[in-house]
């Protein structure tokens, strides 16, 4: 199933604020505003 332009750049999106997530470094502030970003593009997505 070919994906758009738009959907892949949304997916690599997706995987990179994963990837900070992931990180330990991040202090609450930042962790929650990738949390909700992350769930924001996971519920565009269909996820």
């Amino acid at each position: 199933m070919p994906i758009s332009c738009a959907e892949y750049r949304e997916t690599q999106q997706l995987l990179a604020l994963k990837k900070r997530l992931a990180e330990e470094k991040l202090n609450p502030v930042e962790r929650k505003e990738l949390e909700e970003l992350i769930r924001k593009l996971e519920e565009h997505l269909g996820l």
